[in-house]
């Protein structure tokens, strides 16, 4: 989904927001789809800027009560990225990407390190200036 032609969000966002309609948290849904919590804030916020309108709601308390549901704009989007999603499969066949191409994009980054990968050209980021 886009607006004025900048992103807003994709079938990530799909995922997500049912993730926090079905939980009723944004950690149970970034679970759910394989994201790390930051980058599932990061793309909630990303699309809220974008759209100008919140997409999301705490609910406040303690413990299983507390968490966070969908806003009347939250609801909409999801309702408009469903029926999207579904026209697309329904004329062309399942597409889009799979929850691996889903999981792999909310994954942090510190690995390609791990792998051997270096950060920087020099491999140090404190060596470059």
């Amino acid at each position: 989904m886009e607006r004025g032609g900048r992103f807003v969000i994709g079938d990530g966002g799909l995922r997500l927001l049912l993730g926090v309609l079905e939980h009723g948290s944004l950690l149970g849904a970034a679970k759910e789809i394989g994201w790390s919590y930051r980058h599932a804030w990061g793309y909630l916020k990303q699309a809220e800027a974008a759209l100008g309108a919140p997409l999301t709601t705490p609910r406040p308390g303690k413990g299983a009560s507390r968490g966070m549901a969908l806003t009347e704009t939250g609801r909409l989007v999801l309702e408009q990225l469903v029926a999207t999603r579904n026209r697309i499969d329904d004329a062309v066949g399942p597409s889009g990407p799979t929850s691996k191409e889903i999981a792999a994009r909310g994954r942090s980054h510190r690995r390609r390190a791990i792998a051997g990968q270096a950060r920087t050209p020099r491999g140090d980021w404190r060596t470059r200036r």
